[in-house]
């Protein structure tokens, strides 16, 4: 992507005004960079992820009652901060002001509560330096966005064919044993993040599976954020108590019949 260009930080329940942030900036000359639009589908999402985080010369950092919730949107700011970019808080409803983390408490926000179109004049004020001659067309969305994929490293040549083929249907993916982890978290609390942001969790289970120190912590924190979770039976590993009960999508088979009944559900949910 050209330079200049502003990095958007938002959670993921935001991302309706974040899309309208978007066009309206874009039709203003401004470059954006936000995830689903910049991100490949069949890409490292956390790579990318900082490669738009390095690039940026300004941050704008979306805060909301969600923001409080979203482990990610702190990594991303601690990360731009270490740099020399500048961020400007945009305030966008009624727990925003106070969802701001301290070290922004004393920036000058754009408050969005009110007109909209009136706070994109203000925010443009803000970014003046990085306005362009002619406006831009808006990237053209590449990516519907990650799966967390949880599995046993003994299961890795499957989960590549299962990334091929959630690429061809247009999601990148979050995988932490290729991922480098540079923000200096506990993985608990970056994993987090980053399930509470994945569109789903997709679990291979086979008896290695269940034998991962993380993998029931991974389904069980899943469910309870609501993310979907999709249970991909690779191989038997025999009666469990933690998945009785549970739908499997069975590949043990017959990989085209586990991948085109993976669509079926994912089709189910809207993704």
């Amino acid at each position: 992507m050209r330079k200049p260009y502003v990095f958007i930080s938002y959670s993921r329940q935001d991302r309706e005004f974040v899309e309208r942030l978007t066009d309206a900036l874009s039709a203003a000359g401004v470059e954006t960079w936000i995830d689903v639009a910049n991100i490949a589908a069949g890409q490292n999402w956390q790579e990318q992820i900082e490669k738009g985080l390095l690039g940026a010369e300004v941050l704008l950092y979306v805060s909301s009652r969600h923001t409080a919730a979203s482990q990610w949107m702190e990594q991303e700011l601690g990360a731009f901060m270490r740099g020399a970019g500048r961020t400007i808080p945009l305030i966008i409803d009624s727990d925003g002001e106070s969802s701001l983390p301290s070290v922004l408490r004393q920036v000058q926000w754009v408050d969005f509560r009110g007109h909209f179109n009136t706070a994109v004049r203000t925010l443009l004020d803000g970014i003046a330096s990085l306005r362009q001659s002619k406006p831009t067309t808006r990237p053209e969305a590449k990516s519907k966005g990650y799966v967390f994929i949880s599995y046993a490293v003994e299961d890795a040549d499957f989960v590549e064919e299962l990334k091929a083929h959630m690429k061809d249907r247009g999601y990148s993916f979050w995988d932490f044993r290729e991922s480098q982890r540079k923000y200096q978290l506990d993985y608990t609390i970056e994993l987090e993040g980053v399930i509470s942001n994945a569109e789903a969790t997709l679990t291979v289970i086979s008896p290695e599976w269940k034998k991962s120190p993380t993998s029931l912590q991974e389904l069980h924190f899943s469910k309870e954020v609501e993310t979907p979770v999709f249970l991909l039976r690779l191989r038997d590993l025999g009666p469990t108590l933690a998945l009785a009960g549970m739908t499997f999508i069975d590949f043990t088979n017959s990989r085209r019949t586990g991948f085109a009944r993976l669509d079926t559900e994912l089709s189910k949910f809207g993704l």
